[in-house]
């Protein structure tokens, strides 16, 4: 056997190694060209690769190579193998690691220096390994001898699979699961230069392609279907909503996902297993994820454990169409996705094992408690209304809250004696049994409640669930009550014990704050059997939403009116205003693994950003000492808690900007009646941050 290797300087991300069969006297090349291409940071998240081939589990060929030296540098090696004959058929397997650690010539990584001995593996160590190699992805394929014929296999190292571990080594990473390493060799492409330099025809126009890239709509949160907004194949709209303007022309379709808060960026190709594919011929601008890529949008697996990495935004584009897996990036486009246009780094001295974490939301607890009565009915036969509450208990921000619902009066008309109807569990699972209760109710006919009584045992409700929510919740960074009804907010009546106002007052003082909903309309006019000619704000309901407030009382009423005559889209106002309290610019911090530097900078993504107007990751830096300690501190940034150090919070504008996120994500999806769009947060070194 004869190996010759020669590295080359190339214009972009791709390298290949080409396998060359040939007897005595063959007159015809046999290959398989492979092409290592990427479109992660370098190097901040790729140092160095190393290239493996074996034959029938037999390795011939072991190398790495730096991927950075001042400038972009991939391999490209030509191994020939001469054969007695023909080749057998033994698979040929072609394995690229991609490390985080500098390779260099002198380097003390066995992973290196005894390639043929140590094999790679993620997240681990080997043998006597004092140190962790720094294996952050393995790129695996297996395909049969194919004689009198050079074919271009690609070999893509997508962020989707960084620090995915699969133990099997006949298989391999795609959009973070791990399959099947063998390819079906006859859907290979012959070989050419343009596969690879990004300087063909064909190659794939990025910069010119997304330049028209808008948000992707929602269209099945189950499967991870989106469409094309404003396109034949977008799902349709909410009744009553407007057009939405935004649009991307053309009739073409290609997606863009951004990872980690806007860590890493990448295009993907029209692929099923870790690309997209369209469901349906007859809407060609609807797409739905390959599942490993549906499970990083949803963040977790199908075992409900979390993926290493998470899509916190999806853009679409109708100017080109779709790219095919063998379709490289043009030439400046792939240094553009590794951040080294001209093929520089702008950040070339970062640290080994650049990552981002994603921060968990810190402990919340939302007690609904809605009125059981004839009265309300009306909001619980009106599936608008029902969906207002249910969707926004979707959302994704409430991961870490958990809800309970229990009516008033109770079961008697009584001022005591209430049942949590549901018991508290988490949002995503309790959103389902509220929406149930209230079908439920919607069929019944309620309790009977005399015309002139208006005291329906509110504040004894009140005062009875923030005692639960206290007892249950000692250490939840945010505790709060939502009441759904009616009547019965003032203190007209002394029937029962508690009156609502101060009850709102003294769940205020346990830590437990109170938002009012008006979802019905009083229709209690004297002498009249129909609506009051303007809206009438039912007494005493501002009263218990001021004394209740978490801060100041919303604008322009304390409780937000949502009544069937009245303006509609408050309700939503009001849950969404409970989103941003509840679950937002929190997060505990209990493992070491995630435990923050005094310097580490946070991002999140905008899902619905549209660049290049409006900015797309945004990033908070650390806020000044003592600024952001507490909820309501005015430091422009993070800080610690300063009662529970393992909780840290974002303060200030940084909040404020955060929020604004929230509201914009959850104002794109509410359009077509779909849970709002995730926006997590994640920390990095300071030197790893994404760029706002």
């Amino acid at each position: 056997m004869r190996a010759s290797t020669r590295r080359v300087l190339t214009l972009g991300v791709v390298a290949a190694t080409a396998l060359a069969w040939s007897g005595c006297d063959a007159k015809k090349q046999t290959e398989y060209v492979a092409g290592v291409s990427t479109q992660v940071a370098v190097p901040r998240d790729l140092k160095a690769i190393r290239l493996d081939v074996s034959v029938g589990g037999v390795q011939l060929f072991c190398r790495a190579y730096r991927v950075y030296d001042g400038k972009v540098q991939l391999p490209r090696s030509l191994g020939e193998f001469p054969a007695q004959g023909t080749p057998g058929p033994d698979p040929i397997t072609v394995t690229v690691s991609g490390f985080t650690e500098d390779f260099s010539e002198t380097s003390s990584s066995d992973v290196f220096d005894n390639c043929t001995l140590i094999a790679p593996k993620v997240g681990g160590t080997q043998l006597d390994m004092k140190t962790p190699q720094g294996t952050r992805i393995i790129r695996r394929s297996r395909q049969p001898y194919v004689a009198d014929s050079v074919l271009f296999l690609p070999m893509p190292l997508k962020y989707s699979c960084f620090d995915t571990k699969c133990p099997d080594e006949a298989m391999t990473c795609k959009a973070g699961l791990c399959l099947d390493a063998k390819v079906d060799e006859t859907k290979l492409p012959r070989f050419s230069e343009d596969l690879i330099s990004g300087l063909g025809g064909g190659c794939f126009h990025a910069s010119q392609c997304f330049a028209a890239g808008v948000p992707a709509v929602l269209v099945d949160p189950n499967d991870c279907t989106y469409a094309l907004p404003s396109s034949a194949s977008a799902p349709p709209l909410a009744m009553g909503v407007p057009p939405n303007p935004v649009m991307s022309p053309g009739d073409g379709i290609n997606v863009e996902v951004t990872y980690d808060g806007g860590y890493n960026r990448e295009i993907l190709d029209k692929e099923a297993d870790e690309g997209f594919t369209i469901p349906d011929p007859t809407k060609p601008q609807r797409f739905r994820l390959a599942p490993g890529l549906c499970n990083l949008v949803k963040g977790t697996d199908g075992a409900g454990h979390d993926t290493a990495h998470r899509i916190t935004a999806i853009r679409a584009t109708g100017l080109c169409q779709a790219k095919s897996p063998y379709q490289p990036l043009c030439a400046d486009d792939q240094l553009a996705a590794m951040g080294t246009p001209g093929g520089v780094s702008s950040n070339p001295t970062t640290p080994n094992g650049c990552s981002a974490q994603q921060l968990t939301p810190a402990q919340s607890a939302l007690m609904v408690l809605a009125d059981a009565t004839n009265n309300s009915k009306p909001f619980y036969a009106s599936a608008n209304d029902k969906e207002a509450v249910t969707i926004s208990l979707s959302d994704p921000a409430f991961r870490k809250t958990d809800i309970g619902l229990t009516y008033f009066p109770g079961p008697t008309n009584s001022c005591s004696g209430f049942e949590n109807a549901v018991p508290f569990a988490n949002a995503f699972v309790a959103k389902d049994q509220i929406f149930a209760s209230f079908e439920a109710k919607a069929a019944s006919d309620g309790a009977a409640l005399n015309a002139t009584l208006e005291d329906v045992g509110l504040g004894e409700a009140i005062a009875d669930a923030a005692m639960k929510l206290q007892a249950a919740y000692p250490n939840a960074n945010r505790r709060a009550l939502l009441v759904i009804g009616n009547r019965g907010f003032d203190d007209a009546s002394t029937a029962c014990g508690h009156k609502a106002i101060a009850a709102a007052a003294g769940a205020k003082a346990l830590g437990v704050d109170t938002y009012v909903v008006m979802l019905a309309r009083d229709t209690e006019v004297p002498g009249s059997t129909v609506d009051a000619p303007l809206p009438v704000v039912v007494p005493g309901a501002d009263a218990v939403a001021v004394a209740g407030s978490p801060a100041t009382a919303p604008s322009p009423l304390g409780a937000y009116d949502a009544r069937l005559t009245g303006n509609k889209g408050r309700a939503q106002d009001a849950f969404r205003q409970i989103v941003e309290d509840l679950a937002t610019c929190a997060y505990d911090v209990v493992a070491p693994a995630v435990a923050l530097a005094a310097d580490d900078v946070l991002s999140y993504s905008d899902p619905v950003a549209i660049p290049p107007a409006q900015a797309t990751t945004y990033t908070i830096p650390p806020a000044a000492a003592g600024t952001c300690t507490k909820a309501g501190d005015t430091g422009n940034g993070w800080g610690v808690d300063a009662t529970t150090p393992s909780r840290i919070r974002i303060c200030g504008a940084k909040c404020d900007e955060y929020k604004s996120a929230l509201k914009k994500a959850s104002a794109w999806s509410l359009q077509y009646k779909e849970p709002s769009l995730a926006v997590p947060v994640f920390s990095h070194k300071k030197t790893c941050a994404p760029t706002p």
